[in-house]
């Protein structure tokens, strides 16, 4: 990630960080500058996915079978083995 300073434009560098929650963290920062020496706080937090993960969907899929009776569940798993490949 690159941290840019907004009092002189130059590169600045992470510091440390604290994270106040699994998706918001701040970031310490310091201008790289030696003529500026900017330090400042830049808050990193997440915004939403764009391809949920494999294992959410996987994990989704199997709750959702779970809740069908029993019967039903039979019926998708023959559907499943009776297709190609």
């Amino acid at each position: 990630m690159r941290i840019i300073c907004r009092e002189c434009g130059g590169k600045a560098r992470i510091g440390s960080r604290e994270n106040m929650s699994v998706e918001y963290a701040k970031l310490y920062c310091q201008c790289l500058d030696p003529h500026c020496g900017h330090s400042f706080v830049m808050n990193l937090s997440y915004s939403h996915a764009l391809r949920p993960s494999a294992a959410s969907v996987d994990q989704l899929i199997f709750d959702r079978l779970r809740e069908l009776p029993i019967s039903r569940q039979r019926q998708l798993f023959d559907q499943l083995s009776s297709l190609p490949g």
